[in-house]
């Protein structure tokens, strides 16, 4: 199997409240990305996060669940979490082993009650964000209601980086504010992409569009904003980086469009995560000595199936502190696609087996369960 290093994986957590669509758009990732050659479907019990009897039956996920894909080059390991509040504690474990957060908000809804309790669980650990606009396909879907939803009960941190091309079921595409580029997508669901021209009834709000986010990005950006006031905007390079800058340090939150069903906006989001979502190499996670002190840790290790001789005391209050150690060989504990729905037990059946050669003193069975979900 392929090995990353850790500067070329991106782990990121699928989080919002319960019917947003998160585990729809996991499938849609996959497809668009070539990990699966089939759309699952919420509705159908197919997808590839939702696969217990439980949660086919009732079309929402209990427990959060693993799967991975591979775009330009780079290993992005996906946390599906579910949204009801009954279920709240996966989710909340998800985020402690991940670098990023897609909060997935419905285009119809808005934001609802565990939207608000994730952004300010996301917003306490300090993770970048992306907020994705789900849904756009549906009848009275709004991109610019939703983005007042969440600018209302979340704060100013949001800002749209694509605008829609189309309404409800005429939704068709994005348009990306950054490179000013349009896409439109095959509405079949085969995930299939073309840049086009904008439309000219769209180029105006597009253009306004990119200046606000210009502006954004120059407040949030000290080194940005005396080049703002002197030149009125910023140049390409200034706009990726300092969006980047922006989002990993959680002052802002890019907004995007999709839709799961339709495979719409898929490969740009994917192309944001890998932009504007930090590596571990690039985040380091903090956890918790054995004396009780905190501390940081880098991913310095390399990626495999095995798990190397990690110091015991990160494990060693796991339950009380934010810990990463375990994504990297959680997310690489299956080799096939298919085998997706024994990921979870067979990694913690090989970590028993590492944990017993390496740092048997101070990790628990209880310890592993705190890591996996």
């Amino acid at each position: 199997m392929k090995v990353y290093d850790a500067a070329s994986i991106r782990n990121i957590a699928l989080v919002g409240h319960g019917g947003s669509g998160k585990t729809q758009l996991v499938s849609a990732l996959l497809l668009a990305s070539g990990a699966v050659n089939r759309l699952g479907k919420v509705d159908d019990g197919s997808t590839v996060t939702d696969y217990d009897d439980e949660s086919i039956a009732r079309k929402h996920t209990l427990g959060s669940s693993l799967a991975y894909l591979e775009w330009r080059r780079q290993k992005v390991n996906v946390v599906d979490t579910p949204g009801f509040s009954n279920f709240l504690a996966d989710a909340r474990a998800a985020l402690r082993v991940t670098e990023g957060v897609l909060l997935c908000v419905d285009a119809v809804s808005g934001v609802e009650v565990q939207t608000e309790r994730m952004w300010a669980e996301t917003r306490h650990l300090g993770l970048p964000r992306l907020v994705v606009v789900t849904r756009l396909d549906r009848e009275r879907a709004s991109m610019d209601r939703t983005m007042e939803s969440i600018q209302r009960c979340c704060g100013r941190d949001a800002v749209p980086t694509q605008i829609p091309l189309g309404e409800e079921g005429g939704f068709t595409g994005v348009i990306d504010l950054v490179g000013m580029k349009a896409f439109e997508f095959d509405g079949g669901g085969t995930g299939r992409m073309t840049e086009v021209t904008i439309p000219g009834h769209l180029e105006t709000r597009a253009s306004a569009a990119r200046d606000a986010l210009i502006e954004r990005v120059a407040e949030a950006d000290e080194s940005l904003i005396e080049t703002f006031f002197s030149q009125g905007t910023l140049s390409q390079e200034q706009l990726v980086q300092g969006l980047k800058a922006s989002t990993a340090s959680g002052r802002l939150v890019p907004a995007l469009c999709t839709s799961g069903l339709h495979v719409i906006g898929c490969q740009p989001l994917l192309d944001a995560v890998i932009d504007y979502v930090p590596s571990p190499a690039e985040r380091p996670f903090p956890v918790t000595t054995s004396t009780g002190e905190p501390a940081t840790m880098p991913a310095e290790w390399p990626v495999s199936m095995n798990i190397p001789a990690l110091p015991a005391t990160i494990f060693s209050r796991i339950g009380e502190k934010p810990s990463s150690c375990g994504i990297a060989a959680l997310a690489v504990s299956s080799s096939q696609v298919g085998m997706y729905q024994s990921a979870r037990r067979r990694w913690k059946i090989a970590s028993s087996k590492n944990i017993q050669n390496h740092a048997t003193k101070n990790i628990t069975s209880d310890a592993m369960n705190r890591i996996i979900p």
